[in-house]
């Protein structure tokens, strides 16, 4: 049991939850309660205990979100025996909401009669959703259970390649002949949401089934029944192919701020939608992807992972890591004689490698950012390469006179001053090239660069910082002695 151990011999709360929830009259008010402890404490005990009015009555005045966050808090057990009081249209919903992770363990308790039961009540891509987190076997009975056509629309969804449009697409839309009238596609749309949510266009199509245009429902509203749909359709809502990179179509969907858009197959054949909440959740998954990446760990990893198959993963890249640390030791290495000559070069080291580290990672992140909107591969990779070196060329010159400044009220010697502040512009310069260089060559060799960029970069600036800092000192190393 995880929220909070729930007391063996707790009392009955003197107002009752289901009260609470009933009296509950803004969104504060429930946003209040939820942060309470006391209605999941007590949710828990009548889910041990069985009482299933008293958790029915609770569940209906919650979201399906909220439901879900209260899942991800107790035992596998629990939580099964919690959807077994859910609807199978809400038991889809919720399990929607949870974590890709507990989803799926909860999914793999379930018999494929189960499954069946669930998925029926969901539209074509939420099902290959939940389809997707079962073994072969199991997925395979769970298909043979459902009706034919739902059986060769989660079939086609199954198939796409993972991270295209296709895979990430509806099944379920409202398409016309463009011959067809205002009156009668208001009947196919009548028909069709009846097992479609989230309508806002109607598509167009040829007699080959080709996407020709689309109507909003306003305009098919406000239409004279009698005119052609091809008359009053829009044909500026440029249609998605179906292997378009997952990024790619959520760029699409930002720079042209789209609810919906259609997607068709090579020959233009209308095959499914996306809207915009199937875009939402690939720039979450994107965004903390890209995030733990950045970190060398797996967006896979969780806190239910085996602690050697995490501590492999991670240990992988600090592996690397650590094979660039030592080359970069490497270059004090070589003047060691100096260190030992002014040991206060010592203590400056670490502060321009690290400036120079931080300073790229700025550049870094800013980079590997528009590569992932498409925006280098829009604008150019030389306005991205030239705007980063006279970053680096005004952070360089900002931050080397204020180390000066530091440095000579330390030390009062000059030419360590001036060492110094050349070589903390220089390993500036040198992070926001190679903080710009680097992202964009993974990129070319077709290597996330939110993975390795790090790495390769800090090995850039530590080389550099303590290149320059030390050769610098060798030239001037009469006038060093002593400080």
């Amino acid at each position: 049991m995880s929220v909070n151990e729930v007391k063996e011999n707790g009392k009955p709360e003197e107002e009752s939850i289901i009260k609470k929830l009933l009296e509950i009259k803004s969104r504060e008010d429930y946003l209040t309660f939820l942060e309470s402890k006391e209605w999941k404490e007590h949710l828990l005990r009548l889910l041990q205990e069985e009482k299933e009015q008293e958790i029915k009555e609770i569940l209906d005045e919650l979201y399906d979100s909220d439901i879900a966050f209260f899942i991800e808090q107790i035992d596998k057990e629990d939580a099964i025996k919690l959807l077994q009081y859910l609807e199978p249209e809400r038991q889809g919903a919720v399990l929607l909401e949870l974590d890709t992770h507990v989803r799926n363990e909860l999914i793999k308790e379930l018999s494929p009669e189960k499954i069946k039961i669930i998925v029926d009540e969901l539209e074509s891509d939420l099902q290959a959703d939940i389809l997707n987190a079962l073994t072969e076997d199991k997925k395979s009975r769970v298909l043979s259970l459902l009706n034919p056509e739902d059986r060769f629309d989660v079939t086609e969804l199954l198939n796409y390649p993972e991270g295209t449009a296709g895979s990430i697409m509806s099944k379920e839309i409202v398409a016309v002949p463009e011959d067809a009238t205002v009156n009668q596609a208001i009947n196919v749309l009548r028909k069709v949401s009846k097992e479609t949510d989230d309508i806002y266009n109607v598509f167009v199509i040829d007699e080959f089934g080709r996407y020709k245009g689309h109507i909003t429902l306003r305009k098919l509203i406000l239409s004279k029944p009698t005119t052609k749909v091809k008359r009053i359709m829009e044909t500026e809502l440029l249609p998605i192919p179906v292997d378009m990179d997952v990024e790619e179509v959520a760029n699409f969907f930002t720079r042209y701020d789209l609810i919906t858009a259609p997607v068709v197959d090579e020959k233009g054949i209308l095959v499914g939608r996306i809207t915009a909440d199937d875009i939402m959740e690939v720039i979450q998954e994107e965004s903390t992807e890209d995030i733990l990446r950045l970190g060398g760990v797996s967006e896979e990893e969780t806190i239910e992972t085996p602690l050697w198959k995490a501590a492999w993963t991670r240990t992988y890249w600090l592996i690397i890591n650590l094979a660039t640390a030592f080359l970069a030791a490497s270059v004090v290495k070589l003047f060691e004689d100096n260190i030992q000559k002014v040991v206060t070069l010592a203590s400056f080291l670490p502060i321009v490698a690290g400036m120079g580290g931080n300073a790229a990672t700025q550049t870094m992140s800013f980079i590997i950012r528009n590569i992932a909107l498409g925006e280098i591969k829009e604008k150019g990779e030389k306005r991205f390469l030239i705007r980063s070196l006279l970053l680096g060329l005004l952070t360089g010159i900002s931050l080397s006179f204020i180390s000066m400044l530091i440095i000579y009220l330390l030390t009062s010697n000059i030419w360590l001053t001036i060492i110094m502040g050349i070589a903390m512009f220089g390993n500036l310069v040198i992070a926001a090239i190679t903080g710009a260089i680097v992202p964009i060559l993974l990129d070319k060799l077709n290597i996330d660069p939110a993975i390795a960029s790090s790495i390769f970069v800090t090995t850039f600036t530590d080389m550099g910082g303590f290149f320059l800092v030390l050769s610098f000192a060798s030239l001037f190393m009469n006038y060093l002695i002593g400080v």
